[in-house]
């Protein structure tokens, strides 16, 4: 419930009133088990790169050296259609400018990507150890990931073979 209303009204006007009214909580319980809106936004954001990140997925892949399930790990980690949860992303990045408490959240969920994107890479490249050249594609593939989700959230349509294209030239210059 949180989400869609952060989505539709953005973060500055979704209070905490209107989060418990839509949610059929009272206002008490929801103070409770939330302080303030950054942990509400916090819950999401871990619920969702829990759900985004898939590790299981990534570590089986790496454990078993399984090149085809490495790139498709990677390759759907920019090839969503979730317009909700990119325009939530949009909505956080942009606070991320303002609140320091959400700027600290971005940037621990942004590091954690990248050390397992890095690690994705140096999977296929047979290494278990992550080197610069990881990290540079890494950086490389979360930008045009970003860029993938801020052109569907803005213009709309699907650009997911723009960004597989690129992805997979990312992967192929590993």
């Amino acid at each position: 419930m949180a989400r869609r209303l952060f989505v539709e009204h953005g973060f500055h006007a979704t209070g905490i009133a209107l989060i418990a009214r839509e949610s059929g909580v009272a206002v008490q319980q929801l103070y409770r088990d939330f302080p303030s809106k950054e942990d509400i936004i916090a819950a999401i954001v871990e619920a969702d790169c829990e759900k985004f990140a898939d590790l299981t997925t990534l570590d089986q892949a790496l454990a078993t050296k399984n090149r085809d399930g490495i790139m498709s790990w990677l390759t759907s980690a920019t090839c969503r259609q979730e317009e909700e949860s990119d325009r939530l992303f949009l909505e956080i990045a942009a606070e991320a400018s303002r609140n320091q408490r959400i700027s600290t959240i971005f940037s621990d969920i942004r590091k954690t990507m990248s050390e397992n994107i890095s690690r994705a890479f140096a999977g296929l490249a047979g290494s278990d150890i992550v080197s610069m050249q990881h990290r540079l594609l890494a950086e490389a593939f979360m930008i045009v990931s970003i860029g993938s989700v801020c052109t569907q959230a803005l213009h709309g349509g699907n650009v997911a073979t723009a960004s597989q294209k690129l992805i997979r030239c990312l992967i192929s210059s590993d």
